[in-house]
């Protein structure tokens, strides 16, 4: 006997197939909030390895008619040795099976970091103390390229230009300090196997610590080279 539908119900029938269809094709899609979760613990992480702090990643929204066939394993993600830290940045997230596929994700990273400053307005050629320096947390939206993070590596050295107080310092901004100057009497040190010689001698160059300096020796008139000290003596080879 053949069943007669009654058309209603035939196209209820037809609805629950369809629904039923579309549903198990999304759930063979990958979901967009996966990528962009694993776009946000990437960003994030390098942010953090590099010393940031209060990293804050905005993802630029998926288009929702991307249809990415699900992955079977957790998502790998990369980012490229040319992409920053901070600011607009690409980030690539990557399937291998069942189907192998990459995405790449617009991101904007943020963040803050303890940044040392002068306490004080300082004047050109100024030489920096602990007392000078306070530590100042400075939102970052971008790589400082040159900044001194460490106060350890300003302690001690000499400013190259006049900076306000609060001002950040790079490294183009302080240099060491000369130790011996042009014309300066020194003590020349010099020996071999445990025995030094000490004599006298004028600089002829100005030198920091560490650097080589040409002086006189005020007794024989023969001019030597050595090494700076940073007790402004020179040791010879």
């Amino acid at each position: 006997m053949t069943k007669i539908w009654h058309v209603p119900t035939l196209i209820a029938l037809c609805l629950f197939h369809l629904q039923a269809i579309c549903q198990a094709d999304v759930a063979q899609r990958q979901p967009l909030d996966s990528i962009a979760n694993a776009t946000t613990k990437a960003a994030k992480s390098r942010a953090e390895e590099m010393g940031y702090d209060n990293v804050r990643v905005d993802i630029r929204p998926l288009d929702e008619r991307l249809q990415l066939p699900l992955c079977a394993h957790p998502l790998s993600t990369f980012i490229t040795g040319a992409s920053p830290a901070l600011g607009a940045t690409n980030i690539g997230v990557r399937c291998l099976k069942p189907e192998a596929w990459t995405i790449y994700v617009r991101a904007h990273v943020t963040a803050q970091r303890e940044v040392p400053v002068l306490s004080r307005a300082l004047a050109r050629n100024s030489i920096i103390n602990t007392s000078d320096l306070e530590f100042t947390e400075q939102p970052l939206d971008a790589e400082q390229n040159g900044v001194i993070y460490d106060a350890g590596q300003l302690v001690g050295m000499e400013l190259t230009r006049s900076l306000n107080a609060g001002s950040i310092i790079r490294t183009n901004q302080v240099k060491a300090p000369k130790v011996i100057k042009r014309g300066q009497q020194v003590t020349l040190i010099a020996g071999e196997g445990g025995l030094n010689v000490s004599m006298q001698g004028k600089a002829l160059t100005d030198a920091s610590a560490g650097e080589r300096v040409k002086v006189k020796n005020i007794n024989s008139g023969q001019q030597v080279e050595g090494i700076a000290n940073t007790d402004g003596t020179v040791t010879v080879p």
